[in-house]
C-alpha cells in the first residue's frame, strides 16, 4: 500500500495524528485511541481522535457520515479498520497511545476536497 502523508497535526514529525491518502482510494487517519468507543466495535475495527483542523481547514457543517463524529472539544473521533498490516505499520511508527484507522475516501468526501 502506497501511502501520501496529506497533513498532521504536529508537522512535520509522523508520529502524531495524520492524515494520509493511500493508493486504494482510502484514508489512513493516524491518531489518539479511543478507549471508551461510544457504541460497540467490531473487532477489526477502532476509533481515534484527531484535531478537527487535520481533517477539514474550516468545516462548513458537521460531516454526515456513520464514521467521524465531532467532539465538544475541537476534535473529531474517526472509526474505521484497524491497520495491522505489519509493513503499514512500520512506516507509521505508532507512538504508545496512537492507532490507526482506515476509510474509504467515498465516505468522507470533505476531507478529500479540504486536503486538495
Amino acid at each position: 500500500m502506497n501511502l501520501t502523508r496529506l497533513r498532521g497535526a504536529c508537522d512535520p514529525k509522523p508520529t502524531c495524528p495524520t492524515l494520509y491518502l493511500t493508493d486504494q482510494a482510502s484514508f489512513i487517519v493516524q491518531g489518539y485511541i479511543v478507549t471508551a468507543p461510544a457504541r460497540p466495535l467490531p473487532e477489526d475495527e477502532g476509533e481515534v481522535e484527531v484535531p478537527v483542523s487535520m481533517l477539514w481547514t474550516s468545516p462548513a457543517a458537521p460531516p454526515d457520515s456513520p464514521a467521524v463524529r465531532l467532539t465538544d472539544h475541537g476534535t473529531a473521533i474517526v472509526r474505521g479498520h484497524l491497520i495491522n498490516d505489519i509493513d503499514v505499520l512500520a512506516r507509521l511508527s505508532l507512538p504508545e497511545g496512537e492507532a490507526a484507522v482506515e476509510v474509504q475516501v467515498s465516505i468522507l468526501p470533505e476531507v478529500m476536497s479540504s486536503a486538495q
